[in-house]
């Protein structure tokens, strides 16, 4: 187990230097499947009282822009502790020309209000954070009852012959890559350990509900190499958000 510190500059020190070649890397590292997996997330988001969406850990803003782009428009704030990877999400906005704002701060310490947004999302980020119960915490308090929270991540496979293929290539074949082109190997070997150690789509919905989510599900992507957690905040009794809750699956079209 990492020291919770440690980890925080750990992350902040690969994140800021990875930031020139983040976006090609994912693509390339993925094989092009992280653009669909992100696209479903945002496909699934509904509109909302508010008109407000988080995207916590934004990172280079492609979800971000991705729910920006929605039809209904959504105001989306971009969250991320690394200043550097603001830059790049910023010219995506500014060339897109949809609502996002951007600022950099502390998943675990969201400097927003209660009740202030319709859904929160984070992608391929909750693995970074050494205090995930608190980040899920702070992501239900700042979401309106009914809301939702929208988790993209990375896990182990459980069919043991991807499993076993999916683990050599994350532990011989992604570093070697991401060296190549980012003559930084260390980083990736970091980050692919942290999705060997990420919980099972069980147990992580063990923890968002324990962190006081209701109705946890998990949809897994591209034979369970990636996975869509969503969970909701309970509404209290006499607030009418059922339209929030009729849905509990993600709509017809949104296939992966």
């Amino acid at each position: 187990m990492r020291d919770e510190q440690t980890q925080i500059r750990q992350v902040h020190s690969i994140f800021s230097r990875v930031v020139p070649v983040y976006d090609m890397l994912n693509h390339v590292l993925s094989g092009g499947q992280d653009i669909r997996w992100r696209s479903f997330a945002a496909r699934c988001l509904r509109p909302g009282p508010t008109g407000r969406v988080l995207d916590v850990a934004t990172g280079t803003g492609d979800l971000a822009l991705k729910i920006a782009c929605l039809p209904h428009r959504p105001l989306v704030i971009g969250l991320d502790l690394v200043t550097a990877m603001l830059a790049p999400a910023l010219k995506k906005a500014e060339e897109n020309g949809c609502q996002m704002r951007l600022l950099a701060g502390d998943g675990t310490r969201l400097p927003f209000g209660d009740d202030s947004f319709d859904a929160v999302t984070i992608a391929f980020g909750i693995r970074n954070i050494p205090r995930r119960r608190s980040a899920l915490q702070e992501m239900l308090r700042v979401l309106v009852p009914g809301g939702r929270i929208y988790v993209l991540e990375f896990t182990t496979p459980t069919n043991p012959f991807i499993r076993r293929s999916y683990h050599r290539y994350l532990v011989r074949v992604l570093p070697k890559i991401a060296g190549w082109v980012s003559g930084d190997a260390d980083s990736y070997r970091y980050l692919a350990e942290t999705i060997l150690e990420f919980p099972t789509p069980e147990a992580f919905r063990g923890e968002m509900n324990d962190s006081g989510l209701a109705a946890p599900r998990s949809y897994p992507m591209t034979r369970g190499v990636a996975w869509l957690h969503v969970a909701e905040k309970p509404c209290p009794p006499g607030t009418d958000y059922r339209d929030f809750l009729a849905q509990k699956a993600p709509p017809d079209d949104c296939t992966i």
